[in-house]
C-alpha cells in the first residue's frame, strides 16, 4: 500500500457509487468522502440523472484538504456527449 501523497492533490472520477443510494458499496464513497484530508466543495450534488434511479452523484471533484475551494459547480449535460454533468471546482492558493 502506498503513502497518502505528501504534496497538494486533487482525486477526480467517475466512481460510479452514490453515498446514499444505488446498488453499489455505498460505504466505500462515504468513507472517501469523511476522509480529514480531502474536501468535498459539492455535498449532496447529483451528478447524472439516470431513469431507472433518478439523480445520483456519482462524478467527484476531490482536492485535498490544503487547497482553497473558490468555486465549484456542475454543469448540464450535453445529450449527444453522456447523461453526465460534467463537475468542476476552482482552486486557489
Amino acid at each position: 500500500m502506498r503513502p497518502p501523497p505528501a504534496a497538494r492533490f486533487i482525486l477526480t472520477g467517475d466512481a460510479n457509487l452514490d453515498p446514499n443510494r444505488g446498488d453499489g458499496r455505498n460505504i466505500a464513497i462515504r468513507s472517501l468522502l469523511g476522509d480529514t484530508r480531502l474536501q468535498d466543495p459539492l455535498p449532496e450534488q447529483a451528478s447524472v440523472n439516470w431513469p431507472q434511479t433518478g439523480p445520483l452523484r456519482v462524478d467527484y471533484v476531490l482536492p485535498s484538504a490544503d487547497w482553497t475551494v473558490i468555486g465549484s459547480g456542475i454543469t448540464a449535460p450535453h445529450p449527444e456527449a453522456s447523461r453526465h454533468q460534467l463537475v468542476w471546482v476552482e482552486l486557489g492558493t
